[in-house]
């Protein structure tokens, strides 16, 4: 297939509009511009118009744009500054010794200076130590924050915090926040059938067709969406993004496995995809 010149020019303007850069140059596979092309490439015309439409509520965000969404978050949580220590930790279960996306924010945010001492100063402790953390949190006013960068369908979350009760870690939620730059709508209310209200965060973000959709025009969307899988043979498991999440996400470049794979499910060296995994 090919992109027509309405087409095109469509796709432009939602790089000028997103603030994307385009690098026309097609020996450059780096380019999101020229990805997002490709992919664009394999569908039709009104599928291609479909990509463009998701585009502009898809969220491409860097390690630097995550600072102001952690502040709106952390902003949020009740009488934060009744507390004379905040120990913050990743959100990670402790039997995982592979480095996961939420030490990566949780060391910045670490050495974020405008957080840890014009915000918090002495107050706020750093470790993800959880010997630690379950002795420190059984002293009066104490909180502890749960750090990651997106909350997708809420199962790591829950995971986690089930794994930190079962090893006695932790006893109850009463002063536990997860704190999180991002989070679906649906994911949130899904750990709150668990744990109650304990999650913060800076944007809520809706599903990217259900939500935004109604009637017949939805369900078009959703079979339209169906045969752009279809012709990428999308895995049941990523079908509509993990747990049918419907998002719209990247990070750093990245995109999450929440996101519709027609955004960065690639098989094959003809078949690149706008983001990477």
């Amino acid at each position: 297939m090919s992109i027509s010149v309405e087409n095109l020019t469509a796709l432009e303007e939602l790089f000028v509009k997103k603030e994307w850069e385009i690098l026309r140059d097609e020996s450059l596979f780096s380019s999101t511009f020229n990805r997002f092309c490709s992919r664009m490439d394999l569908y039709n015309s009104t599928e291609q118009q479909l990509m463009i439409e998701l585009g502009y509520n898809f969220l491409d965000l860097g390690i630097n744009d995550f600072q102001p969404y952690f502040i709106e978050a952390i902003k949020k949580i009740d009488d934060i500054n009744s507390y004379t220590s905040i120990i913050v930790a990743p959100l990670k279960k402790p039997s995982l010794r592979i480095t996961k996306s939420s030490d990566s924010i949780w060391y910045h945010i670490k050495n974020y200076s405008d957080f840890s001492y014009e915000t918090f100063g002495s107050k706020l402790y750093f470790t993800s130590d959880w010997d630690i953390i379950s002795k420190g949190i059984d002293r009066p006013k104490v909180i502890l924050i749960l750090i990651d960068d997106f909350i997708g369908t809420g199962e790591t979350v829950n995971d986690t915090l089930a794994e930190l009760y079962e090893m006695n870690f932790l006893h109850n939620t009463h002063k536990i926040r997860v704190l999180t730059f991002l989070a679906q709508e649906e994911g949130v209310a899904a750990i709150e059938k668990n744990y109650g209200s304990i999650v913060i965060y800076g944007l809520g973000l809706k599903k990217g067709l259900s939500d935004n959709y109604t009637g017949d025009i939805l369900s078009e969307k959703i079979k339209m969406m169906q045969e752009m899988e279809g012709k990428l043979k999308v895995d049941s498991e990523f079908s509509f993004g993990y747990g049918k999440s419907e998002s719209l996400v990247a990070l750093s470049k990245r995109a999450t496995n929440n996101t519709f794979p027609i955004f960065w499910l690639e098989k094959g060296k003809k078949k690149l995809a706008p983001f990477k995994r």
